[in-house]
C-alpha cells in the first residue's frame, strides 16, 4: 500500500490552484465575449428597426395630401 505524504500534496496546490485559475478566466472571458456578442446583435436589430421605420416615414411623407377646400 503506497501513502501520499503530506509533501506531496503541498506541492501539488500551486498547480491546482493555477489550473483553476486558467480555467476561471477562461469562463470569464467566454461570458463576456458572449455578452458582447448579445449587445451587438441587439444593437443590429435596433439600427435595423430604425431604419425601416424611417423609410416608412419617408414614404408616408412623400405622399401628396390633397385637402379640398369648398
Amino acid at each position: 500500500m503506497v501513502e501520499k505524504s503530506a509533501g506531496t500534496d503541498l506541492f501539488m496546490w500551486p498547480f491546482l490552484a493555477g489550473k483553476m485559475a486558467q480555467e476561471m478566466a477562461l469562463i470569464a472571458s467566454m461570458s463576456a465575449a458572449r455578452m458582447a456578442q448579445v449587445a451587438l446583435q441587439s444593437a443590429d436589430t435596433a439600427v435595423a428597426k430604425y431604419i425601416e421605420l424611417t423609410e416608412q416615414e419617408l414614404k408616408r411623407g412623400s405622399r401628396k395630401e390633397s385637402v379640398r377646400v369648398e
